[in-house]
């Protein structure tokens, strides 16, 4: 080969990275379980057979259709009707309004394909679809209870003497090194043990994965209920300062005022031993801390030479080999994949592209990024063996400059929450097992013909073998990975509802948190949450209501954690050394995050309610109360409050003080309060008002009116809603006529309470 088809960075074009390296068209689909049975009690059995129809293509591993590898957003048990229930992020049982799943339908964003890719491939939801869903929502307040007799709660003082008894038993030259991961909050939800076993699992894959030691770190649990992992440094390739790096980002530095407290921090000498394992996971498993922890440097270069594998000579001497085709799993554009020996094993690195035309064309210009026939990449990613067999992961610009996330214009990951392509997570989630076969197209495009001259023919034919010793490399590195996590006490192939066992894990830390999830990671029964809420601080009550009422968005959990915990328990906050600074206020909530509360959990007939609305931006806002048998009232805007617009961050009670109106429970039963914000005066839930008629109005069966407007398109897309549940409460008293919505605003926030007669 020519000097001038080494290799050569460039700086120009689009800044691109690539989330999958071979995932490319047409390989089959890695489905990890049978699909679950049908339940035969009726409600369930009908709720089941639509998100079966509707849902299931999209959402549940071993029945995913139109050639899908994994599910979609990593949500892969729609049909496991008992878990999908007990994550608040989807479903609040008792509240079908106000739960996610049965919002989205609502609100025509699912089922995806059929509403925003227009398929005529599926049927569309119909009314009866959707009052099966509803049913069985419903149902659940009444009969769903946390199964957890018989897991024994694990509070964090015997959390600590867990640890503190195991680290007696350490030997004593290992003692400082030595960490702990806890899963036991998640435990104290009764997460299932097919859960469990995943996690536990993916915390361990997940902390080798940043080694830079050739030694694998093995599963190994402390205590009886398998919720704490021991680990150490040493088995690493880590410092303490690699720990203290962890520390100072940790937002849940608090432990228990016990002596025990002592004994650990002494033989470890640093000042908390043990993090959550998904908050580290989620974290670390991205940029900046991935980056920091695996050593990245700064450029592709510098990785190259730093896994000792040299590039241009590689190219230059056969040593490298390719794989090109026109399309893969995660770029619409033509993709080279080339494959160079490195110091620890392997060091795959791809170049992809924006476009497919003139020096962007692999069929054009096959040789490679340099000389006077080169190609004109933007970008690429690398995935690199570590030194105890698990692997690396590096997205670059196209002139080496190290990339964090993809530009999702081009490439995308459906399971992140912003699509975008996410070293780290984005790879691990793709490549559980290493590489993919991949059928390269080049070579014979090349060699078979006399369009190509006979250099550039013999130059193909070297750098692109076979297809048969193609898949022989890729078997080979494979294995070499699938052999590290079985030394490290893994299942290499074990998933959680068809995700990749570290993606689980992470998203089991992002989704939304309610009261009970959110009180076991303080160490409390929901009892002892509840019995301790009232002394919250003033500026922290509205949020813990939210909680006690529905979910809230785990960011904003997580910046107020240190301050609740002062108010809830008898923890006590550990000082870090460079650690982030405390913060008092609450979190400002995501674009779409409507909060509805009311003022108390249960009222007596003839009482008042107080509802409070809180919008992260200016909107004009319809609230509306539905009973249990579908009617619905408008409450604002009414005939004395038709002004509706509420100020973006400003919390607001309605009614307000010195209103001209007032409501009281009438009678006793189930109400649905549900609030939709739009950004037009006529958005929301587009219904009609003549206050010249009555002073508030009235909506006949609510829910089949929001079913009806499935189909229609919304004339509002940027409204959103909220929702307010209440149980065995009186409906307010106003009536009016009777005009049902014309069309249903696009929703993508809601909350749920439960109100109880006394």
């Amino acid at each position: 080969m020519s000097s001038s088809q080494g290799l050569r960075q460039r700086s120009a074009g689009i800044a691109l990275a690539a989330g999958m390296l071979l995932a490319v068209s047409g390989i089959a689909s890695a489905q990890d379980s049978a699909p679950p049975v049908a339940p035969t009690e009726p409600v369930a059995k009908a709720a089941f057979d639509v998100l079966d129809k509707h849902c299931a293509r999209c959402h549940q591993i071993g029945k995913l259709l139109d050639g899908r590898e994994r599910p979609a957003k990593n949500f892969g048990n729609v049909l496991k009707l008992e878990e999908l229930a007990a994550n608040p992020h989807h479903i609040l049982p008792g509240n079908p309004l106000g739960s996610k799943l049965f919002k989205q339908i609502v609100d025509g964003e699912m089922p995806y394909d059929v509403n925003y890719e227009g398929s005529t491939k599926y049927s569309k939801v119909s009314e009866t679809d959707l009052k099966a869903l509803e049913d069985w929502i419903t149902s659940l307040g009444a009969s769903q209870t946390a199964s957890c007799e018989s897991h024994k709660f694990i509070d964090p003082e015997a959390m600590v003497s867990f640890m503190a008894t195991d680290l007696e038993k350490v030997t004593r030259s290992r003692r400082e090194s030595t960490r702990y991961l806890t899963l036991t909050h998640l435990a104290n939800i009764c997460a299932s043990p097919e859960s469990m076993k995943v996690y536990r699992q993916g915390a361990i894959k997940f902390i080798n994965s940043l080694s830079q030691s050739s030694d694998v770190v093995r599963l190994e649990t402390v205590d009886p209920e398998e919720t704490i992992l021991r680990i150490n440094l040493v088995d690493l390739g880590w410092s303490a300062a690699d720990w203290d790096k962890i520390l100072a980002v940790y937002p849940y530095n608090v432990e228990p005022d016990v002596q025990l407290n002592s004994v650990l921090t002494g033989s470890t000498k640093t000042p908390l031993p043990y993090v959550r394992a998904d908050w580290l996971t989620f974290t670390a498993a991205q940029p900046p801390l991935y980056d920091d922890l695996l050593r990245l440097p700064t450029t592709f270069q510098k990785l190259a030479r730093e896994q000792g594998v040299n590039l241009e000579a590689n190219i230059r001497n056969f040593v490298a080999q390719r794989s090109a085709f026109q399309k893969s799993g995660v770029s619409q554009n033509n993709r080279l994949i080339e494959r160079h020996p490195s110091r620890s094993g392997y060091f795959w690195t791809s170049y992809d592209f924006g476009g497919n035309r003139g020096e962007q064309s692999l069929f054009e210009h096959p040789l490679g990024p340099d000389g006077k026939d080169a190609f004109h990449h933007d970008g690429g990613e690398t995935i690199f063996s570590l030194p105890n067999g698990f692997q690396g992961y590096y997205l670059n610009k196209a002139n080496g400059e190290r990339l964090d996330k993809g530009p999702t214009v081009i490439v995308r990951d459906l399971s992140r929450k912003d699509l975008a392509v996410t070293n780290g997570i984005s790879c691990m989630g793709c490549h559980d097992q290493g590489m993919r076969k991949a059928k390269d197209e080049i070579r014979d495009h090349v060699t078979k013909g006399k369009s190509f001259p006979k250099e550039v023919r013999e130059t193909v034919e070297g750098l692109y073998p076979p297809t048969a010793k193609m898949d022989g490399l890729i078997e080979g590195d494979g294995k070499r990975f699938t052999d590290a996590m079985a030394r490290a006490g893994l299942a290499p192939t074990l998933k959680l509802n068809g995700v990749e066992m570290i993606n689980a894990l992470s998203k089991r830390y992002e989704d939304d948190i309610d009261l009970t999830g959110a009180a076991a990671e303080f160490g409390l029964s929901v009892k002892e949450f509840k019995d301790a809420s009232g002394d919250v601080s003033k500026e922290l009550r509205p949020l813990v209501r939210r909680l006690e009422q529905g979910s809230i968005p785990r960011d904003q959990f997580e910046l107020v954690f240190r301050d609740l915990v002062e108010d809830l328990t008898d923890l006590t906050l550990v000082q870090i050394k460079g650690g982030a600074a405390k913060k008092k206020l609450v979190a400002k909530g995501r674009a779409d995050d409507l909060s509805l509360t009311s003022d108390k959990d249960s009222y007596r007939l003839g009482e008042s309610p107080v509802f409070t609305i809180e919008s992260p931006r200016e909107c004009y806002l319809t609230l509306t109360n539905v009973d249990e048998k579908g009617e619905g009232t408008v409450l604002l805007p009414n005939k004395f409050q038709q002004d509706n617009r509420i100020k973006a961050g400003v919390p607001i009670e309605f009614p307000g003080k010195g209103a001209p109106f007032q409501y009281k429970m009438k009678d006793k039963g189930t109400e649905t309060v549900v609030a939709v914000c739009a950004s037009r005066p006529d958005g929301g839930d587009k219904i009609q008002h003549d206050f010249n008629r009555s002073a508030f109005t009235s909506v006949p069966n609510y829910t089949r009116a929001l079913a009806r407007s499935i189909a229609v398109v919304a004339a509002d897309p940027n409204a959103y809603s909220s929702v307010a549940g209440t149980t065995n409460t009186g409906a307010p008293v106003p009536g009016g006529p009777k005009n049902p919505p014309r069309e249903d605003s696009r929703a993508s926030a809601r909350a749920a309470i439960k109100l109880d007669v006394r």
